[in-house]
């Protein structure tokens, strides 16, 4: 995947220097106004990469290796049928931006991409003599079936894009999005035989809490367009995260660091926390109704819709 620092690198200091060499040859003999010591130019391209230059590629080479390592290193997690492949998934852990499934095409055609893989699946695992669903241990079927999709395409499948999945493929996909965001928070989700494999301190004090919030703000922040600009899961818990963030870092008498974000709906979840004089339920919401029913959220639910409506017409996509 090309990126700024690579595109950098190709046109940054590439000296080129031309030097010129003699040439005796059968077109000069044939020239009588030239003389035998005539000579014809030829010229060498000689290209040399500055030592800056060279650092920053050999920079970018690292950067892209530890990224595979890591992602190698959480595919373990997501174990699939044999001939199967879950990278792309473990790849949604590392860089949720990354797109080698939806490649930036238009979102429709990314659900439709998605409808083919995910059948092109269902049949393989069909004339395998066990289809889909026969043994889900450790979710191995999940992870087979939508194992080639990326963060985005995975957002296609849970939000219905086109009205192409079923219920249950929306909610697979929603409770892999689900998954991916916890692992980069530094949160378990896979197989219980790996629970001890998994190489993150658990949360034992405000300050490692802090960690995992802004590690999960960070991430949010990584996604889709299409998910900040159209998800309210995605709105409401970037305002949660930041919310609790701040709180445990006033408690523990820290200045907290900037998470602050332009987006309508996740700074009004932010403020609706923000003005709520009881305990701020952390519980699970998975969607708008959930989000609706929250106590904290009470003077604000007549406004969700407006404010959804204006994040989208701020990134573009207020006919989605």
């Amino acid at each position: 995947m090309v990126n700024a620092l690579s595109a950098y690198t190709r046109g940054f200091l590439t000296q080129t220097n031309f030097s010129r060499t003699d040439e005796a040859g059968e077109k000069s003999a044939k020239l009588p106004e030239k003389s035998d010591h005539a000579r014809s130019t030829v010229i060498k391209d000689t290209v040399e990469i500055s030592a800056e230059a060279r650092k920053l590629a050999q920079a970018e080479q690292a950067k892209n290796a530890l990224r595979d390592a890591k992602v190698s290193y959480f595919e373990q997690f997501r174990p699939t049928r044999e001939g199967f492949s879950s990278r792309n998934l473990a790849l949604g852990i590392v860089d949720p931006s990354a797109q080698p499934f939806s490649q930036n095409r238009p979102f429709d055609e990314v659900a439709q991409a998605a409808r083919e893989n995910m059948d092109s699946k269902y049949q393989q695992m069909r004339e395998s003599g066990e289809p889909y669903g026969t043994d889900n241990f450790e979710g191995k079927e999940t992870y087979s079936l939508m194992g080639d999709l990326d963060r985005r395409a995975l957002y296609a499948v849970a939000s219905n894009e086109g009205g192409h999945f079923s219920e249950e493929e929306q909610q697979t996909a929603k409770d892999l999005m689900l998954g991916q965001q916890g692992m980069a928070m530094g949160l378990y989700n896979g197989p219980t035989r790996l629970d001890g494999v998994y190489k993150i301190t658990q949360a034992t004090s405000n300050a490692d809490h802090m960690q995992k919030y802004a590690a999960g703000i960070h991430y949010m922040d990584q996604v889709s367009t299409e998910e900040k600009a159209t998800s309210v899961d995605w709105a409401q818990q970037r305002g949660r995260m930041q919310y609790n963030y701040e709180r445990l870092s006033r408690d523990s008498g820290i200045t907290p660091q900037n998470h602050n974000i332009y987006h309508p709906a996740a700074n009004f979840i932010f403020g609706a926390l923000e003005s709520y004089f009881g305990f701020a339920n952390d519980a699970d919401i998975g969607s708008r109704k959930d989000l609706l029913n929250e106590p904290w959220f009470e003077g604000y639910r007549d406004r969700l819709g407006s404010v959804m409506a204006e994040t989208r017409d701020l990134y573009g996509l207020n006919d989605l």
